[in-house]
């Protein structure tokens, strides 16, 4: 397999160096930056927390309070990514290392002191095991054009995030403590770029958006940030105590530190050794109680006191996804299309054990939406666009509308988006431009437009397609909205006023093939979901942000999804758009697996 977030080295994307770049002020010293081609500030590789390496691995961050060597720093490239944990077909190419802990700044030109301007904090993907902030796909140059600054911050990864042995002292969530250490950087020191710490909106997509999400219903979520944006975030529960010191325990008698001081042994293991141990997430493609096999953050009563879902974020939120995110979850986990009815039932059985039948009877592959794909001569099969639309449902959508419930619960503004946008440039390496209709609006492709960066795609590897100006339209409300977020905490923006989110009216913003319009987003088919992971895939027994009985629609059997891969649009059943490539792709949550 490989990762189509794959980001070759950057080579002139949106950056240039000049002779005499841009210089700001820190209470650290001087921080040189470089200037983007559009004339936008960049300061690049920022320290934030001393480097955990050595006895500080697998220590809490300890914020980087000392000055810069000769009181400057040079800012002016892309640094190392954290270690990755997600093999060759998952992980970012980038030079890694555990001295990562770093993060990247974009500002207007001529922004000062003064400035005041909103600020967007970026957290990125990879299913807790890979990414980084060198990615050119987060680049900042068009984002700091639009008159507001960017923050995009390194956090561990895999066990070096998470990896929880009690008998050793060692507590797990050390990427989540990464992040609010970054936030309070941001805090301290953004002023001095330009931005306003009072108008920071955090925002990230996949398991960037689950910590997110995290982070918005910790306690000190209100003094970090102001608004928050769920960006296509996975769920539904984190991993209890017990789960995380089970898979710990393994991983250290697999590195063979089992007695004496397991701590000091384990931080002598190299890092390709902690690499080649780490574990992946095989065929079990929904992470949940059943499939725990990578390192995740968990709840553990102290960092992450209580289960996110069950406390709600403490800011008003955008929550979104995309119609099609599990299409690319299912050709990870196969290398043809033409799956079997077979495969269909391990595929059920391995994920969710005794609740399988029940599934199975949600989703029959007799449904017309699975037997009868919208483009006419597709090759999928029933069994492949049942699984993505599975994904889709169960790992995406409905914890993302049990999110939403818990907001308004707790009167927390909450507003509410889908993308049924196929874009029309590939935004990674592949697949091909061809294959992108029969993708659909799959799992990242949103990004491009959030970020601006629509020319030049895909920018990995300095592309030539640049976006219809129907798309640059679609971005540029975007991005006003995400920037009204971080400004008031509402998106409404220019011509685009969305609606607040409520579960009677359930109207959020629709992104269309060409526009974006308001309009009803269907979430009734999650009744069906409630208590299927809460008794078959839950960590623990408690659901107290429950969706049973709490939307309108199907709750009984064959109805499958109203808002997926195999979803309604505007009402009408559509068929998954998903061709093959022999592409393997894992994004957002861990999985290496080839069909057998």
């Amino acid at each position: 397999m490989r990762s189509f977030l794959h980001s070759l080295p950057v080579a002139a994307t949106a950056l240039t160096l000049v002779a005499a770049g841009p210089t700001v002020t820190i209470p650290a010293g001087t921080v040189e930056g470089t200037i983007c081609t559009n004339g936008a500030n960049a300061f690049l590789n920022l320290p934030y927390a001393v480097p955990p390496v050595g006895d500080l691995r697998w220590t809490s961050p300890q914020a980087y309070n000392q000055s810069f060597p000769g009181n400057s720093y040079d800012a002016t490239k892309l640094g190392n990514i954290c270690i990755q944990f997600g093999g060759k077909e998952f992980s970012d190419p980038e030079t890694s290392s555990e001295d990562c802990l770093k993060l990247n700044v974009w500002a207007p030109a001529g922004a000062s002191s003064s400035s005041n301007l909103p600020v967007k904090v970026w957290i990125y993907g990879g299913g807790q095991q890979g990414g980084g902030i060198a990615n050119p796909l987060f680049n900042g140059c068009n984002l700091a054009a639009h008159n507001t600054l960017l923050v995009t911050i390194n956090y561990r990864l895999g066990p070096l995030g998470y990896l929880t042995l009690d008998a050793a002292g060692i507590g797990g969530n050390f990427a989540t403590q990464d992040l609010l250490i970054g936030l309070d950087w941001v805090q301290s020191n953004i002023a001095a770029f330009g931005g306003d710490p009072k108008k920071v909106v955090l925002f990230g997509e996949s398991a960037g958006a689950e910590n997110v999400f995290i982070l918005s219903t910790l306690p000190q979520a209100t003094s970090l940030f102001n608004a928050a944006i769920w960006e296509s975030g996975a769920g539904p529960q984190l991993a209890t105590p017990e789960v995380a010191n089970t898979l710990g325990t393994s991983y250290a008698t697999k590195l063979n530190c089992t007695t004496g001081n397991v701590a000091t042994c384990l931080r002598a293991v190299s890092t390709d050794a902690l690499v080649a141990t780490a574990p992946l997430q095989g065929f079990g493609i929904i992470y949940s109680g059943l499939q725990v096999a990578d390192f995740q953050p968990h709840v553990d009563g102290k960092i992450i006191p209580e289960q996110p879902w069950s406390v709600g974020p403490k800011v008003p939120m955008i929550f979104g996804g995309n119609a099609d995110e599990g299409g690319l979850f299912a050709i990870g986990a196969f290398d043809a299309v033409n799956v079997s009815a077979a495969n269909y039932t391990i595929f059920l059985q391995q994920n969710f054990g005794a609740g399988a039948d029940l599934v199975a009877k949600q989703y029959p592959l007799t449904l017309p939406a699975f037997t009868t794909p919208e483009k006419e001569g597709s090759p999928l099969s029933p069994a492949f666009i049942a699984i993505a639309n599975i994904i889709t449902d169960v790992q995406f959508t409905c914890p993302l509308y049990q999110a939403m419930l818990k907001a308004t619960a707790n009167n927390i503004s909450v507003y509410s988006y889908t993308s049924q946008h196929t874009p029309s440039c590939p935004w990674v390496s592949f697949p091909p431009e061809e294959a992108l209709a029969l993708i659909g609006a799959t799992h990242t492709s949103e990004i491009p437009m959030i970020f601006g960066n629509l020319a030049n795609q895909p920018l990995i590897s300095n592309g030539t397609c640049t976006s219809t100006p129907a798309e640059f339209a679609i971005s540029e409300n975007l991005i006003a909205a995400w920037t009204a977020m971080a400004v008031s905490g509402n998106p409404s923006a220019g011509n685009l006023q969305w609606p607040q989110w409520d579960n009677s009216s359930s109207n959020g913003v629709i992104i269309g093939a060409n526009s974006t319009t308001v309009g009803k987003i269907d979430y009734s088919f999650c009744e069906f979901w409630d208590p299927v992971i809460a008794t078959y895939l839950g960590f623990s027994n408690s659901s107290e942000n429950g969706t049973s009985g709490s939307g309108s629609g199907s709750g009984g059997s064959g109805s499958g999804s109203g808002n997926s891969t195999t979803s309604k649009k505007n009402g009408a059943e559509k068929g998954v758009e998903i061709g093959v490539w022999g592409l393997t792709v894992f994004i957002g949550i861990a999985m290496s697996v080839l069909m057998s």
